[in-house]
C-alpha cells in the first residue's frame, strides 16, 4: 500500500462512506463517522482520511479543548480545516426554571458564556500562521443551552412533554428566552482573524443581538462571503423594535471597511396572521419618515457582488433612496434577492383584500367575546401547592404565561389571513425602484423580490429576472436563456406601465412573462 502514490490512495479513500445519512435531529446528534479507523492502515491511508475528516469539523464550545488538542498534535491538520462549524453551549437550568422566565442575571450569565466561548475560539485560531491562507468558513450554527428543548435528549424531552400535555409539569419553553438576545462584551478585546474568509450565524432560538453580530464580523478584516441570521424584535415592543433596527442600520456602515464581496442577511420577523392587526411603525419616532435600515443596506449594497435579503421589512428606499442627488452604481452587482414581508417599516400593509374573494369569518367585528383577553387565564397558566413537581415547603412559583393573550397581543390571534391582493399605493413604488436600481447594475445576471404573502390557492408575490444566459425556474423549454426574462408570478394583478417600461429601457428583446 505505501507504494501507491498519494493522490491514487486519496482517490480509493474518496469512495468510502463517510456515515450514515441521519433521518431525524436525535440521529444528528449521535452520528459518528465511519473513516477514523481506515486512517491506522498506513501514513498515506492517515493522510488521505484525515483530508475527509478534517476538512469539515463541527465542534461545541464545551469540546473547544479537545479539538485544540487534536489540531495542534499534528499540526498540518490545521491546513485541512476549511470549514468549522461552532455551536456555543450556554449555562444549563433547572427543572423549576423551565417554568420562569429568564432574569436579568441570567441574560448576563449567558451573555458572559457566550462571550467567553467566542473569546477563546478567536484567540486559538489566532495563532494560525495563515495570513495568505484566509480560506477558512466559521459558522456559529447553534448557540443553546443544555435545558433548551430536545437539546434536553430524547428521553427527558418526550417525559417532559407528556408530563405538560398531562398538566403535571410547567415548562415555558422556548417562551423562557424568546425575548433574549444574545450579547457580545468585551469586543475590544477580541483578536482580529485573518484566516477567516466566510462567516455565518445561523442560530434562530437563541439569536445574536444584531450589532453585536456586526462588531464579530469586522474582526474578520479578510471575510468575502458573510451571511448573518438574527431576529427582528417582537411588535409588542414598538420602541425596543425601533432602536434595534437604527442601531443595526449604523453598525452595518462598519462592514464598508470589509472587502465583503457576497452579504446576506435574516432579520426574521413574522408577520401578523390577523390581516386587521395594525403594526407599530418600526421608524424612529424622531425620525419617522427614515427608514434607516433600507438605507443603510442601500449603501452596502453597492459595493458587493451579491446581496440575499430574507424575511426582512424594507421599503424602496433599499432599491433607490428618495433623496438621491445623483444615480446610484452597483459596478460588480450580479445576483440581487429580497424576500420582504407584508408589512412595510412603517406598519402599512403592501397587500389588501381582493375584492372579488367573499368575506368569511376574517369580517371586521366578528364577535370575540369567546377569545376575550379578559378571560382567566387558563389551567396551564394556574398553578396549585399540590402540584407533584413543585417542592410544597418551597417558595419557588412558576411564571404565568397565557399563550392566547400574547399571540393576540402579536397580531398572531385569531388567524385572519385575507391580504392576498397587492395594493397599487404601496407596491408600485417598491417595484419601480427595484427597476431603476436593475438599470445601473451592468452585470447583473439574476434579481427577484418575493413576498411572504401566500394565498389560499397556494399563489404568492414573485418577480425574477434572468439575464442572458441564464436559466430561471420556469425555462423548462431550451432556448429561453437566449435572452432576457423578467417572469411575474403574481396572479391575475398586474403591474403599471411605468415599471415595465423601465425595466425594457437599455434591455432589447426583454420578454416578460406572466406566470400564473
Amino acid at each position: 500500500m505505501d507504494r501507491l502514490p498519494q493522490e491514487l490512495v486519496t482517490h480509493v479513500a474518496s469512495f468510502v462512506e463517510h456515515q450514515k445519512p441521519a433521518v431525524d435531529f436525535w440521529e444528528r446528534q449521535k452520528a459518528v463517522s465511519k473513516l477514523p479507523p481506515y486512517a491506522t492502515l498506513s501514513r498515506k491511508w492517515q493522510l488521505a482520511i484525515e483530508s475527509r475528516t478534517f476538512r469539515s469539523l463541527q465542534c461545541k464550545s464545551s469540546e473547544l479543548p479537545t479539538l485544540i488538542h487534536f489540531l495542534t498534535r499534528q499540526p498540518h491538520r490545521k491546513r485541512l480545516l476549511l470549514f468549522l462549524t461552532y455551536d456555543v453551549v450556554l449555562p444549563t437550568y433547572t427543572d423549576n426554571e423551565c417554568a420562569k422566565f429568564e432574569t436579568a442575571e441570567d441574560m448576563q450569565k449567558n451573555n458572559q458564556a457566550f462571550t467567553y466561548a467566542i473569546h477563546v475560539l478567536f484567540q486559538f485560531l489566532k495563532t494560525w500562521d495563515r495570513e495568505n491562507d484566509s480560506s477558512l468558513f466559521l459558522d456559529l450554527l447553534d448557540i443553546h443551552s443544555p435545558m433548551d428543548g430536545r437539546h434536553r435528549g430524547p428521553d427527558k424531552y418526550e417525559e417532559d412533554e407528556e408530563q405538560y400535555g398531562l398538566g403535571k409539569r410547567h415548562d415555558l419553553w422556548e417562551h423562557r428566552y424568546e425575548k433574549s438576545l444574545l450579547q457580545l462584551l468585551d469586543h475590544p478585546k477580541l483578536p482580529t482573524l485573518s484566516c477567516v474568509s466566510r462567516f455565518q450565524t445561523y442560530s434562530h432560538s437563541r439569536p445574536i443581538e444584531p450589532n453585536s453580530a456586526i462588531l464579530l464580523t469586522t474582526k474578520l478584516p479578510n471575510v468575502e462571503s458573510v451571511t448573518l441570521n438574527l431576529r427582528e424584535q417582537r411588535r409588542k415592543d414598538p420602541h425596543v423594535r425601533q432602536q434595534a433596527r437604527y442601531d443595526l442600520a449604523v453598525a452595518l456602515r462598519a462592514l464598508s471597511t470589509l472587502p465583503v464581496r457576497e452579504f446576506g442577511l435574516d432579520f426574521h420577523y413574522q408577520d401578523p396572521c390577523n390581516h386587521y392587526f395594525s403594526t407599530p411603525s418600526a421608524l424612529l419616532p424622531s425620525a419617522p419618515l427614515t427608514d434607516h435600515l433600507s438605507l443603510a443596506l442601500h449603501t452596502l449594497s453597492q459595493s458587493l457582488f451579491s446581496l440575499r435579503l430574507d424575511t426582512v421589512v424594507i421599503s424602496s428606499d433599499l432599491y433607490w433612496p428618495s433623496n438621491l442627488s445623483t444615480p446610484p452604481t452597483w459596478p460588480n452587482m450580479r445576483q440581487y434577492h429580497v424576500d420582504f414581508e407584508m408589512t412595510a417599516p412603517d406598519g402599512a400593509w403592501y397587500f389588501v383584500r381582493d375584492p372579488s374573494k367573499p368575506e368569511g369569518d376574517d369580517e371586521e367585528g366578528i364577535n370575540d367575546s369567546d377569545d376575550s383577553d379578559d378571560e382567566p387565564d387558563t389551567e396551564s397558566d394556574t398553578y396549585s401547592d399540590s402540584d407533584s413537581f413543585f417542592d410544597s415547603s418551597s417558595v419557588f412559583r412558576p411564571d404565568t404565561f397565557n399563550e392566547r393573550r400574547e399571540e393576540r397581543a402579536a397580531g398572531n390571534y385569531p388567524s385572519r389571513c385575507f391580504r392576498t391582493l397587492p395594493s397599487d399605493t404601496l407596491i408600485s413604488p417598491l417595484l419601480l425602484a427595484m427597476a431603476r436600481s436593475a438599470a445601473c447594475m451592468p452585470k447583473l445576471e439574476k434579481m427577484s423580490l418575493t413576498s411572504t404573502m401566500r394565498n389560499p390557492d397556494g399563489a404568492g408575490f414573485e418577480v425574477r429576472f434572468y439575464a442572458v444566459g441564464h436559466v430561471g425556474h420556469d425555462d423548462l423549454e431550451p432556448g429561453y436563456s437566449d435572452q432576457a426574462r423578467l417572469d411575474w408570478f403574481v396572479g391575475a394583478w398586474r403591474p403599471n406601465d411605468d415599471v415595465l417600461d423601465v425595466w425594457r429601457e437599455g434591455r432589447d428583446g426583454l420578454l416578460v412573462r406572466f406566470i400564473e
